[in-house]
């Protein structure tokens, strides 16, 4: 008999961190999900099998490949793995399956055990699930109405309610990692409120979801050039990349925090104004929920979202995998939302957006495009006012103008190879932040209610922004914005009619025609340059 390989991973990750409206419940459920796919957790549930120098291969991003030296305790350990997971969580869902190798196992068999666990979740019996056991406490207020986020159980004669199970099983290594990804005079926000806002204003939060590129490729690409390397160095190799992984985006989601921290004490926040805990300290305006392998989701101060989310792509871009020696690019979404927003709602919000980021890359069809995807990091963002859609499709229909042109222009590129950034340099980030710190300049004399109503206009199309622009004596504002932004857009005849109406609607690659300004004017009272 030979090695048996087993994978284990949660399911429907998603839908069980985000069950609940109460930012403590997300951090607990995401720390529960990586506590459940840990080391840890194997040890704990089965010690007489499990030993990490013997049985890992990898563990990161909620799920593990393992191995054992026979079926038997193959089985057992599943058995036991699962079993105590139901009993003491029973709301999520884990998949386990194993896989017996005849020799010694290979790249290829990791390749076809992660083929089984894909077939065994296709097939699962979707229309009945497991709720909970024992009993579910239902609270009084919205927050509390979902059950999954204040389960109670009893095991072994004691009563748990999950955040009991968090601090008895968890909290002591989770709470060591927790802090050490903030700066130390700062308290961690707990609740979403506790994140920063201005005092008689509406107050928004950023829910940002990051996801790495090519990621999958890169696995294959690995085992590909590992065939033929002996099992027990390509198990070596393979744990090496994804703790590399692992740690490089947590290490750029702590260099995104020193960031932060050097703003607020050189007082760039605007009027952001942090709130204090009841010791006295400032709570940090941006709290991590995901940090698992390339899988990033964070909640920040609405006016710092996206900013957050741009120097997490920098501070990532320049990092390099130690095993494959390659950088990493990722994708970005940001949804900026009200506070009593549903927050489940806001995370599928940001997913959407990411993967609408993705797919701008996919769209190329160019060789070069194509070759260099990999190296490119983009960004996608939508402030939601209330009215809700079940797609990005769906929400950019709304910014679509009466003469059929586009007043948004995102996603942007914020990271890329140089010939890949003059491509189109009208979807540069940096020329985005630029025009949109142009507006904010108060060297530009024009009154800021007259540009915030070009808004209104420019979905009445082009004419009707040029006639606008110019009763109201703001027909220099293109010229005064664009200085040394888009060197592609010829301004030499910028106060002429025509040429103007070029400036405020250009054509994309795409074949659409996009407005160059509204994306700034829309984010002009939800944004924070972060330096």
């Amino acid at each position: 008999m030979g090695i048996n390989l087993v994978i284990v991973e949660v399911s429907q990750k998603q839908a069980y961190i985000f069950s609940s409206n109460k930012l403590q419940h997300n951090i607990i459920n995401s720390a529960i999900i990586a506590y459940v796919t840990s080391s840890e957790y194997f040890k704990t549930v089965s010690p007489s099998i499990y030993c990490q120098k013997d049985n890992e291969v990898y563990c990161g991003g909620g799920h593990a490949i393992l191995q054992f030296e026979n079926e038997q305790i193959a089985k057992q350990f599943i058995h036991e793995l699962t079993l105590h997971a139901k009993i003491n969580f029973p709301e999520l869902e884990l998949f386990a399956t194993k896989l017996e190798c005849e020799e010694i196992p290979n790249a290829q068999k990791v390749f076809e055990l992660i083929q089984m666990l894909e077939r065994k979740k296709s097939v699962r019996r979707a229309s009945f699930s497991q709720g909970s056991f024992g009993v579910e406490k239902m609270g009084s207020s919205d927050d509390d109405a979902n059950p999954r986020s204040i389960s109670i159980c009893k095991v072994n004669g004691k009563v748990y309610s999950k955040s009991d199970k968090f601090k008895e099983f968890i909290n002591p290594s989770y709470d060591v990692l927790d802090r050490s990804f903030y700066p130390s005079n700062y308290e961690r926000a707990f609740e979403l409120k506790n994140l920063g806002g201005s005092k008689d204003e509406s107050n928004f939060v950023a829910v940002v979801h990051i996801d790495g590129n090519s990621m999958g490729k890169r696995v294959e690409e690995l085992r590909k050039n590992h065939e033929t390397e002996c099992w027990d160095e390509y198990r070596k190799t393979l744990k090496r990349f994804s703790d590399c992984i692992d740690k490089d985006f947590k290490d750029a989601f702590r260099e995104l925090c020193v960031v932060i921290d050097k703003n607020i004490k050189d007082d760039k926040l605007g009027e952001i104004e942090l709130k204090k805990s009841k010791n006295g300290k400032s709570y940090f305006p941006i709290r991590r929920i995901i940090t698992e392998g390339d899988d990033i989701c964070f909640v920040a101060e609405g006016r710092i979202g996206v900013e957050s989310a741009r120097v997490f792509l920098e501070l990532l871009a320049t990092k390099k995998n130690d095993v494959d020696g390659k950088n990493y690019s990722a994708a970005a979404g940001v949804a900026i939302v009200h506070q009593k927003y549903p927050f489940y709602m806001a995370y599928e919000l940001a997913e959407r957006l990411c993967s609408n980021a993705k797919k701008y890359i996919a769209t190329s069809t160019d060789e070069f495009e194509v070759a260099n995807a990999s190296n490119v990091s983009t960004i996608d963002w939508h402030i939601d006012f209330g009215e809700l859609k079940d797609t990005v499709e769906d929400i950019r229909k709304m910014y679509q103008t009466i003469d059929g042109k586009h007043m948004e222009i995102r996603p942007y590129v914020v990271c890329a190879p140089k010939e890949y950034m003059e491509k189109e340099k009208i979807r540069n980030y940096s020329n985005f932040r630029q025009l949109i710190t142009n507006f904010r300049n108060d060297e530009i004399s024009y009154a800021r209610g007259k540009i915030k109503n070009i808004r209104s206009y420019l979905r009445e199309g082009e004419i009707a922004t040029i006639n606008y622009m110019k009763a109201n004596l703001i027909d220099g504002l293109m010229l005064d914005c664009f200085k040394g932004i888009y060197e592609d857009i010829d301004f030499s005849k910028i106060l002429q009619g025509e040429e103007q109406e070029k400036a405020i609607f250009v054509e994309t690659t795409d074949g659409e025609k996009r407005s160059t300004i509204f994306d700034a004017i829309e984010m002009m009272d939800t944004f924070e340059p972060l330096k």
